[in-house]
């Protein structure tokens, strides 16, 4: 089974043979959980959520600063 990730115009495909959640699947492309927002189908998910196969995962970095 396959889930194909995007980030920054990139696709990243990662092969996987049990379940695999968002959380296990962002520490798996050495990404912090906390770093990105995570979109499927339009729709953000959470990193207990569980993937299926064909799935295109599209990864949002999370901008933050503080004020100066």
């Amino acid at each position: 089974m396959s889930v194909i990730f995007v980030l920054r115009k990139k696709e990243y495909e990662m092969e996987f043979y049990d379940t695999l959640t968002v959380k296990k699947a962002l520490k798996e492309l050495d990404l912090l959980p906390e770093s990105y927002l995570v979109v499927r189908n339009g729709e953000l998910i959470v990193e207990q959520e569980y993937l299926k196969d064909g799935d295109v995962i599209k990864l949002v970095p999370v901008v933050s600063g503080g004020s100066g």
